[in-house]
């Protein structure tokens, strides 16, 4: 019997003693493989991602409403930011039933270099607009606006709506709302993504300032006004008005 419990207590005092230790592998490998035309896929994989793609790709290329012009992305102002934030405005009013005073979109949102003229689809919005961001809206002073201008001019330049401002040695002046002066007491309506609005790309100093949810993701409201300018046989379009420029 003592033996028994020796062997047994052995054992025990092994697994403990295991249990205790880190094991590695002794040795792995890798290697690239280049996806190109000569890459043969896997039959069984395309057999079941298929009928998935295929509806997707219905749903995606589902026209909506014409682009009137070319709109390429680039700073301090583009066309294409000002075709996306002047639709947040436009759509922020609608959904939250204020007067919007001014919109307001970080650069690196927009996922594209540009968009081409022609029949625009439901993947050109998931394209321009792939993240779940919602449209919100937040009450800023005047000077809080000034300060968020500040900020825009050192990144040079944001897509703006409702705003105007120049670029000098990195700081923004001649800040105007609607065509009027920015007054530093006065309170604005703002509407923003809640990326932004949650301290997103720097903008910390929005966190604490409450918001007012819409509820809609502001891809959604993207093809929602691409569908209302269709109902009413208008296309879309855009272009630069010296709303961001530098000083000279």
């Amino acid at each position: 019997m003592l033996r028994v419990y020796s062997n047994f207590f052995f054992l025990l005092l092994c697994v403990l003693i295991s249990s205790c230790k880190s094991f590695y592998p002794t040795q792995f490998s890798s290697a690239v493989v280049k996806v190109n035309k000569t890459y043969t896929p896997d039959s069984s994989i395309l057999a079941f991602y298929h009928p998935y793609k295929d509806s997707i790709d219905k749903i995606v290329s589902i026209p909506i409403v014409v682009l009137e012009t070319d709109l390429t992305k680039q700073l301090p102002e583009s066309s294409l930011g000002n075709f996306m934030v002047d639709i947040l405005r436009v759509k922020a009013t609608e959904y939250t039933g204020d007067t919007i005073d001014v919109a307001i979109l970080n650069y690196g949102g927009i996922r594209i270099p540009s968009l081409s003229k022609g029949m625009l689809t439901i993947q050109d919005a998931y394209l321009l607009m792939p993240f779940e961001n919602y449209i919100v809206e937040q009450v800023l002073t005047g000077q809080q606006i000034s300060d968020f201008c500040d900020s825009i001019a050192m990144k040079k330049g944001w897509p703006i709506s409702g705003m105007s401002f120049r670029i000098k040695n990195g700081e923004a002046i001649d800040i105007k709302i609607n065509n009027e002066p920015l007054e530093i007491s006065r309170k604005y309506k703002v509407a923003l993504n809640d990326y932004i609005a949650n301290g997103g790309d720097g903008m910390t100093f929005l966190k604490a300032i409450p918001q007012k949810q819409t509820g809609v993701l502001f891809r959604e409201a993207i093809i929602q006004y691409w569908k209302d300018q269709a109902l009413l046989h208008l296309g879309v379009t855009a272009k630069t008005e010296n709303r961001i420029s530098y000083a000279e």
